[in-house]
């Protein structure tokens, strides 16, 4: 295991037991990251905790995450995973509905010469997220499947209109 790799285990241990205040063990003050859809690029490890416990935090309970590979190259490491949790909290202007909802994503990270993470990319489906909660998700395939979804979205909306005249 490497820097990066041990570094995020170390975040997400400490994440995990809600010790937020102990993550500048693993990540540098200068943190940069990009929460693609939800904060845009940001500076400050001060500014990211801001942000994780505003939004993300306090939105969801009996959250966990399961990785689903994890590529580390040098100071490179970028995992692919899912993460479901319970909808108790307010987030992309939802009130808490108790769902319980699941998303996939990739993360990047890198880490510096001091073994501390500093820069994280973190790229999800945010309005799936959201359709979720909403109780509008659509039905779309968790492992590869011959299936095309758009297609037969696009039929059913050619019979909506067909029956509508």
């Amino acid at each position: 295991m490497g820097k990066a790799l041990e570094a995020y285990r170390h975040y997400r241990e400490l994440a995990e037991r809600g010790e937020l205040s102990r993550v500048g063990e693993v990540l540098d003050e200068n943190w940069i990251e990009n929460c693609l859809g939800l904060t845009g690029w940001t500076l400050g490890l001060d500014t990211a905790l801001a942000n994780l416990q505003a939004g993300f935090g306090q939105a969801f309970s009996e959250l966990q995450a399961t990785e689903h590979d994890v590529i580390e190259d040098g100071d490179a490491l970028v995992i692919r995973g899912d993460n479901t949790g319970v909808h108790t909290g307010p987030f992309l202007g939802i009130e808490p509905t108790g769902r319980r909802v699941s998303w996939e994503f990739v993360d990047m990270y890198r880490a510096g010469a001091n073994g501390k993470l500093y820069w994280h990319f973190l790229a999800t489906d945010w309005n799936l997220v959201r359709q979720q909660l909403l109780g509008q998700a659509p039905d779309l395939p968790t492992t590869p499947t011959r299936r095309a979804v758009q297609a037969e979205l696009a039929q059913r909306q050619d019979k909506t209109v067909q029956s509508s005249y």
